[in-house]
């Protein structure tokens, strides 16, 4: 059950290899679609403007992932706090490695 989530959002630094593994393997461990964005990229505040909230996700120091319900809202986690987002969509099986991958990128950022 997908508990009214419609997609994921990865914004990852793409000239980071953990964040990049993230955006090219959370896909396979979760039931639905998943966007991923640069966090350079120059259209992403206009795209998602409570992204501004979490200022350590749009200067690249931590990857982000956005739950997109059903009505179009989007809900940041940012860092390792991504595992709680993406919980109801995970495929059965891939919990450990989702939690992996995210933990993989913050031990390279500190």
């Amino acid at each position: 059950m997908t508990r009214g989530i419609r997609e994921l959002v990865v914004v990852y630094d793409v000239g980071c290899p953990h964040c990049s593994r993230i955006a090219r393997e959370l896909p396979d461990c979760v039931s639905v679609r998943v966007k991923v964005r640069s966090c350079r990229d120059p259209q992403l505040p206009g795209i998602y403007p409570n992204l501004r909230a979490h200022p350590a996700v749009t200067a690249c120091a931590a990857p982000a992932i956005g739950v997109v319900r059903r009505d179009g809202s989007v809900r940041w986690w940012p860092g390792l706090t991504g595992a709680v987002g993406v919980l109801p969509v995970l495929r059965p099986g891939s919990a450990r490695q989702a939690v992996r991958l995210l933990r993989s990128a913050l031990r390279a950022r500190a």
